[in-house]
Order: structure tokens, then sequence, then C-alpha cells
């Protein structure tokens, strides 16, 4: 669930616990990501290919931040 008050967003998972920045949250096929607070104020996962960090070709957050949407709050949990 994503709750907005105040021009402020707020993100809970599936069992009703609110999503912070540098959380880190499953997915329902075990993939788990870190969570990270974007520019505009949204919380996010990592857009950038975690094989590129691995090999050193990139950094965390290089290309981007997925925003969270409302299906990935029904269906992640904080780990």
């Amino acid at each position: 669930m994503i709750e907005r008050k105040n021009g402020v967003h707020r993100y809970f998972d599936r069992n009703g616990h609110e999503i912070m920045p540098n959380d880190e949250i499953r997915y329902a096929d075990g993939t788990v990501k870190k969570v990270y607070l974007t520019e505009r104020g949204e919380l996010g996962t990592d857009a950038t290919n975690p094989a590129w960090i691995a090999s050193g070709r990139a950094v965390p957050c290089e290309f981007g931040i997925y925003p969270l949407n409302w299906e990935d709050t029904e269906e992640v949990e904080i780990v």
C-alpha cells in the first residue's frame, strides 16, 4: 500500500509494515532488493544491472531507481 499525505509518500509491505530507505525487501520469487529514496521523495529499487555492479562496470543506482508501485507493495515484505 502507498499512502500520500501532505505531499509525502509512505510505503507499506504486504504485512502492513512501513518500508523505509535502506530496508531490504523480498519479492514473491525470493529476490531481495535494497530500497532507495529518490530525489522526488519516492522509494524504489536499483535499476542498474547487478552483474555490472559486481564486475565494477557500474555503481549502485548509476542507471536510476525503479519507483515502487502499488503492485510491488502488495507483493513484497521487509526482510
